[in-house]
């Protein structure tokens, strides 16, 4: 049984990367966008070099970034995580660190929850879908929620560059399905979706007041 699985997982990444060559898009320079509503968050696209062999692409340069897109973070931890399909990771913010995401295998739904207390975004959110296709990344601030939805049976490889280290003292949480913040999730029933108990436990958004 267990070889039957791990066959199917691997035909199933096979296909993905399959999938994820033939759909390269050629990009020579990098480019941003703001993402509108949330103030500081913005998707990057990085530079994506494809060919007959499969493609390349530099997924970071901190001296282009800065000279180019004017992102000028210092990133000092890298993360990186897999989730099966269903699994939803959230709310979480480490006070001090701003992460930078990207999906090397997979799709997933990706969540932004402004909780900076100074921000005039305070209490909204935003949703974008990352995969392995476009390459794209994610830049979540710091001082605002993060979570994702994966949405890609195949599961996902999600990575993270991080603008602090990770202490776990300073972390905190939000329910992922609080109904004031209703985020719209592609997977909208939480009896449905696999999350921790850890994320499941996590106090509504009201719990955070403005300073």
């Amino acid at each position: 049984f267990v070889s039957t699985v791990s066959s199917v997982f691997v035909k199933l990444l096979c296909f993905a990367e399959k999938w994820n060559i033939e759909m390269a898009v050629e990009r020579r320079v990098p480019e941003v966008e703001e993402i509108d509503g949330l103030e500081g968050a913005r998707i990057i696209k990085p530079k994506v070099f494809p060919d007959t062999r499969g493609f390349f692409s530099e997924t970071y340069n901190a001296v282009e970034w800065k000279e180019k897109l004017g992102f000028d973070q210092v990133l000092v931890q890298d993360n990186h995580s897999f989730s099966k399909y269903g699994v939803t990771r959230g709310m979480h913010a480490q006070p001090g660190m701003g992460k930078l995401v990207t999906v090397a295998v997979g799709r997933i739904y990706d969540v932004i929850v402004d909780a900076r207390p100074d921000s005039s975004t305070f209490g909204k959110w935003k949703g974008v879908y990352l995969d392995a296709t476009s390459r794209h990344a994610l830049w979540v601030p710091d001082g605002c929620l993060h979570g994702f939805q994966v949405v890609s049976e195949e599961g996902a490889h999600v990575m993270y560059k991080c603008s602090g280290v990770y202490d776990s003292s300073t972390e905190y949480g939000i329910d992922p399905f609080d109904a004031d913040l209703a985020i719209d999730w592609p997977l909208s029933d939480p009896a449905t979706c696999i999350v921790s108990e850890r994320d499941r436990s996590h106090p509504p958004f009201s719990t955070l007041r403005r300073s």
